[in-house]
């Protein structure tokens, strides 16, 4: 089993953290981490990951950030200060309502229709981790890639306590987080599949249902879905596998090879030139 404190340094010692500590003046006004929040080992691993991270320390009382990184028994957990009803937001892999979806008929699930048999999958836009969870349950081996440093770190906490569960070690095992932006992930790092989850609108009818992501959309900074597709084509050895709502158009106009899904969300393949004469679905 994985030990808290080297999973806390294979993360925090990523030298693409010492790039996003410049957006760090960003996180001022938005969001902090509750310095006063927790104790023991959970508490020190939040601080030194924040501390990494640029995210800015202030006690519970001080500052108007939107959003507080707090520690509590069960983790790390984000909280709005503006919408404190919704109560907090973490990365939970051993909630029911994850591992339902981890147990439940997992070769048919859409997702995992869509990636294949590629062993080796990119998560470029990981999120909250809830699809790499499902992928690594499968067997893949999952790289998670994540630019926005509170989600980050959010992720980061939630390995660490998956990788002192007896049940969730092997699967946390086979997922590896790293900090940084995809745009920018080395042109020679390849992988099987290459996984993109864009940030896309959420209607206002669905924001008080949907916390996760209407905290998300706040919290992180929109940007233009240009170039996402070309660069996952170019480091995909098999496929490239992009998720998107059923009724979405798709990423960049372009058209996919296929697309596997259902009433919740669509997933569209699209294949490395290389792969086109002999398509696999």
């Amino acid at each position: 089993m994985a030990k808290p404190g080297l999973v806390c340094r294979k993360l925090v010692e990523n030298p693409v953290l010492v790039q996003m500590k410049n957006a760090a003046a960003k996180h001022q006004a938005r969001i902090c981490f509750d310095a006063s929040s927790g104790q023991g080992e959970a508490a020190e691993f939040a601080r030194s990951l924040t501390r990494e991270l640029g995210i800015p320390w202030q006690l519970a009382e001080a500052g108007q950030a939107a959003f507080v990184l707090r520690v509590d028994s069960a983790g790390l957990a984000l909280h709005s200060t503006r919408e404190a009803q919704t109560g907090p937001v973490r990365v939970d892999f051993a909630a029911p309502a994850v591992q339902r979806r981890a147990r439940d008929r997992l070769r048919g699930q859409f997702l995992l229709r869509a990636v294949g048999t590629g062993s080796e999958v990119l998560d470029a836009t990981a999120g909250l981790g809830r699809d790499a969870f499902l992928l690594a349950s499968a067997g893949k081996r999952v790289h998670l890639l994540e630019r926005e440093p509170a989600v980050f770190a959010l992720l980061a906490d939630g390995l660490r306590r998956a990788a002192l569960d007896a049940e969730l070690a092997p699967v946390a095992a086979r997922m590896e987080l790293q900090h940084g932006d995809f745009l920018d992930w080395g042109e020679s790092r390849r992988c099987d599949v290459a996984y993109l989850d864009p940030m896309f609108p959420l209607p206002q009818r669905r924001a008080r249902a949907k916390k996760e992501m209407a905290f998300l959309q706040q919290l992180v900074e929109q940007r233009s879905e240009a170039g996402l597709l070309a660069k996952a084509l170019g480091c995909a050895r098999d496929r490239v596998v992009v998720k998107r709502p059923p009724r979405e158009g798709w990423l960049e106009e372009t058209e996919p090879a296929f697309s596997h899904g259902g009433r919740v969300s669509r997933y569209d393949v699209y294949l490395p030139r290389s792969k086109r004469s002999s398509t696999r679905r």
